[in-house]
C-alpha cells in the first residue's frame, strides 16, 4: 500500500507535468527528440548522417546564408529555393521530423553590396536604406560588430530589419522548414541607442509606472544613460520582443512552425553576465521561444586529466527554472572542439535526459570518421527513443529545493546557485532549482530543506515562504559558511540515495506513477582527441533509494552499453518510515544506465 502523502503530492506535479508537456509537439519529447546542427564550415548537408546516428531534429542552412549577405539576384534565389526544398524533403525521407531553417538575429555581411539584387517592388516596402538599420552608439553613431570584418549589426527594433526578416522567414517556411532557428539575437555591449531602441525604451519605463514629460529621442537617450540598470533591462527584452513577433508572423505561414534562438551561455560562468554584456536573457528569451537551446564550448560531461570531473547537470536545473517551462536543449563541447569522440556523446545525451532535457550534436564529421561515428552512436539514441515513455511525465526527487534568484544578474557576475549546484549534483543530493518566478510556500512542498545562498537575498514574499516551509518541519540551509553541506545533510536526515562507489558517478531521481526511475552516469571517460575517448567501467557501485511504497515489485538495469550490467537485479528492501529503503548493487556502469525500480 503506497504512503498517501508522497502518492498524492506526485500525482498532482505528474499531472502538471503531462499538462505542460501536451503543450509542446511530441517531436520535442525527451528520448524521441535527437537535434543535430548538419553544417559545420565546408562540411554542410548532413541530413543522412545527422539522421543515420539517430538525429530526428535538423538545424539546417537553408536560405539563412542568402538572408544576411542581402538576396542573391531572383533566378538564384528561385534555385537555391528549389534546391533548399528538395534537400528537406530528403533529409525527412532519411527520418528527419523536423528541419528548423537558420537565420541570423542581427547580421548584414557586406554592406556596400546588401541590396544589390534588390528589385524595385522589394524595395519599396523599406522606408530606410540597409545602412540606418544598424545598432547605434550613444552618439547615434553606427557601431562595428563584434565578429569584426564584413560584419555589421542590424538592430532587432528597427522595423525595416523586421521586413526583411520576415520576408526570410517566408522563404524558409516555403521551402519545407518547420521553424526558425535564429543566431546571435544578440544587443551590442555598447548599445543600441537608436530611435527604435529608445521609443521602446521609452515605453519600457512608462509600463514601470515613471512619468516621462519628454519622449524625443535625445531625452530618452539622456536618460537610458542616467538610469543604466533600467537600460540593461529593457536591453534584455529586445529579442524576446523580436522573437515573438517573428513567432506570430511564422505561425500566420504555418501554425506549427517552431521558433527558438541561439540563448548562448558559452560557459556556466555566463548565467548573469551574458544578460548585460549581449542582452542574453534566457528568462526573457524563453517567453517567445517554443524551446529554448544554448551551446556551451567546455562543459562536455568527463573527466580531466587531472582526475576532476565536468558536468553539465547543475546548469540544466538552473535553466529549467527560469525558462517557463520550455523543453530545453543544449549542445557541450569540450575545449571548444565541434567534434565530439563517440563515448562521449552517449554520455551527453543520458546526462541531458536525466535532467528531462535534450542533447543537441554535431554529426559534421570527416568523410574518414563518419561510419565509425555513427555506429558508435546510434545504440544511446535508439535507447532513449526505445525507453521515452520513462523518460517523460516524470517529477525530479528532491530532497532540497535551491533558490535561485535570477533577478541578481544586474548585481553581480557570479551566480552563487550555479556552484552550490555543482556540488548538490557532485554529492548526489536530490533537487530542484526554483526561481523567483515560483518559489511560492506551496512550491517547496514534499521537499526535507531549502537551500539558500544569503537569507539577503529574499524579498519578504519569499522570506515568508521560508518561514512558513519551517513551521510546516522544513529545514532552510544558508549557504554562507564553510560547513553548509554539512548543514544540509542533517536536515535532509534520510536522503533519497545514497552512491558507494567512485567519485565519477551521478545519480538523478524521476518518479512516476508506481514506479521510480534513477538515472546512473559514470563520468569516468577521458577524451583523448576530436575522435577518441576513453571509458573507465564503474564496477560494484552499492546503492540504497527510497521509494514511496511499501512493496516493490522488481529492479532492472536498462543500458545501450554492450558490456554493461543489465536486467533484473537482485535486491533487499527495509522499511523506512512511511516508505521503503531499497538496497542493490549494480556490477558494471560503463557510460549510462536507467534503474527503473517498480513499486
Amino acid at each position: 500500500m503506497r504512503t498517501n502523502t508522497l502518492s498524492s503530492f506526485l500525482a498532482g506535479v505528474l499531472f502538471v507535468a503531462a499538462m505542460a508537456l501536451a503543450a509542446s509537439p511530441p517531436e520535442l519529447r525527451v528520448g524521441m527528440a535527437g537535434h543535430a546542427f548538419d553544417h559545420l564550415g565546408n562540411i554542410g548537408e548532413q541530413a543522412e548522417a545527422a539522421a543515420a546516428s539517430g538525429a530526428t531534429i535538423i538545424y539546417a542552412t537553408g536560405l539563412g546564408g542568402d538572408g544576411y549577405s542581402g538576396l542573391p539576384a531572383p533566378d538564384t534565389l528561385k534555385q537555391r529555393r528549389e534546391a533548399a526544398a528538395d534537400y528537406v524533403r530528403r533529409a525527412k525521407a532519411r527520418g528527419i521530423r523536423l528541419a528548423l531553417g537558420y537565420l541570423c538575429a542581427t547580421s548584414i555581411v557586406k554592406l556596400e553590396s546588401f541590396d544589390r539584387n534588390w528589385s524595385p517592388e522589394f524595395r519599396v516596402q523599406f522606408r530606410t536604406p540597409p545602412a540606418e538599420w544598424r545598432q547605434q552608439d550613444r552618439d547615434g553613431k553606427p557601431l562595428p560588430s563584434w565578429y569584426g570584418g564584413d560584419y555589421q549589426p542590424a538592430c532587432m527594433n528597427n522595423p525595416d530589419w523586421r521586413t526583411y526578416d520576415k520576408f526570410m522567414v517566408r522563404q524558409q517556411l516555403e521551402t519545407g522548414h518547420d521553424g526558425i532557428f535564429f543566431d546571435n539575437p544578440t544587443v551590442h555591449p555598447k548599445g543600441c541607442y537608436c530611435a527604435h531602441c529608445l521609443k521602446k525604451f521609452g515605453a519600457f519605463l512608462q509600463a514601470q509606472g515613471h512619468n516621462l514629460p519628454d519622449l524625443s529621442t535625445d531625452a530618452l537617450r539622456s536618460m537610458a544613460l542616467q538610469r543604466t540598470n533600467d537600460f540593461l533591462r529593457f536591453r534584455c527584452t529586445i529579442a524576446r520582443d523580436f522573437l515573438a513577433e517573428m513567432r506570430q508572423y511564422a505561425r500566420q505561414i504555418n501554425p506549427r512552425a517552431l521558433v527558438t534562438c541561439n540563448n548562448s551561455l558559452n560557459s556556466v560562468e555566463v548565467f548573469y553576465s551574458q544578460c548585460r554584456g549581449y542582452g542574453y536573457n534566457i528568462h526573457e528569451l524563453s517567453q517567445a521561444e517554443d524551446f529554448v537551446v544554448v551551446e556551451d564550448s567546455g562543459n562536455q560531461p568527463r573527466s580531466l586529466p587531472n582526475g576532476k570531473t565536468l558536468e553539465y547537470g547543475p546548469t540544466y536545473e538552473l535553466l529549467h527554472a527560469i525558462s517557463h517551462g520550455r523543453p530545453i536543449v543544449a549542445v557541450t563541447l569540450a575545449e571548444a572542439d565541434y567534434h565530439t569522440p563517440p563515448n562521449l556523446v552517449r554520455l551527453a545525451q543520458a546526462e541531458a535526459a536525466a535532467h528531462n532535457a535534450s542533447y543537441l550534436s554535431w554529426p559534421t564529421w570527416p568523410e574518414g570518421q563518419r561510419a565509425r561515428m555513427i555506429a558508435a552512436i546510434r545504440p544511446q539514441a535508439d535507447f532513449l527513443r526505445a525507453n521515452e515513455r520513462l523518460l517523460n511525465e516524470t517529477r525530479a526527487r528532491r530532497d532540497v529545493v535551491l533558490f535561485l534568484p535570477f533577478r541578481r544578474w544586474i548585481e553581480t557576475n557570479t551566480c552563487v546557485a550555479s556552484r552550490l549546484a555543482t556540488k548538490l549534483t557532485q554529492t548526489s543530493v536530490q533537487y530542484v532549482v526554483l526561481s523567483e518566478d515560483n518559489f511560492t510556500a506551496s512550491a517547496l512542498k514534499g521537499a526535507k530543506a531549502v537551500l539558500i545562498e544569503s537569507l539577503t537575498v529574499l524579498n519578504p514574499a519569499e522570506r515568508a515562504a521560508t518561514e512558513i516551509f519551517q513551521r510546516r518541519g522544513g529545514g532552510v540551509v544558508v549557504a554562507d559558511h564553510l560547513d553548509w553541506l554539512e548543514d544540509l545533510r542533517q536536515n535532509i536526515a534520510a536522503p533519497a540515495i545514497t552512491l558507494t562507489g567512485p567519485p565519477t558517478l551521478r545519480a538523478a531521481m524521476r518518479d512516476q506513477r508506481a514506479r521510480t526511475v534513477i538515472h546512473l552516469l559514470n563520468l569516468n571517460v577521458r577524451r583523448l582527441s576530436s575522435f577518441e575517448d576513453r571509458v573507465t567501467p564503474a564496477t560494484n557501485a552499492q546503492i540504497s533509494c527510497r521509494v514511496p511504497s511499501r512493496r516493490v515489485r522488481s529492479v532492472r538495469a536498462l543500458t545501450a552499453d554492450a558490456e554493461a550490467s543489465r536486467g533484473e537485479l537482485l535486491f533487499r528492501v527495509r522499511r523506512g518510515g512511511t516508505e521503503s529503503v531499497v538496497d542493490f548493487t549494480v556490477p558494471r556502469l560503463d557510460i549510462s544506465a536507467l534503474i527503473v525500480v517498480e513499486l
